[in-house]
């Protein structure tokens, strides 16, 4: 059975930022499948196998892995809305 994947958002730790391309490479072996960075403020975003999520927090220079939540509305034609 496969694992799920969950969406998250890393934020690297200011006194990490100028080695912040070495983050993202740890986080890359960590299991992060990238799929934005944003070196300028600090932010990957990407997703990760659930049971890899601590690994995650583990990084050095990782301040914070936030999930991401999902939402979904109903469609315009439903009768609630």
């Amino acid at each position: 059975m496969a694992v799920p994947r969950q969406a998250v958002s890393v934020s690297v730790a200011d006194e990490h930022l100028d080695r912040f391309s070495e983050v993202l490479d740890q986080l890359t072996k960590a299991g992060l499948n990238v799929e934005q960075s944003l070196p300028a403020i600090g932010v990957v975003t990407g997703s990760v196998d659930s049971s890899k999520l601590a690994a995650l927090k583990k990084v050095k220079g990782v301040s914070a892995v936030e999930q991401q939540q999902g939402f979904q509305i109903a469609p315009p034609e439903s009768p609630i809305q």
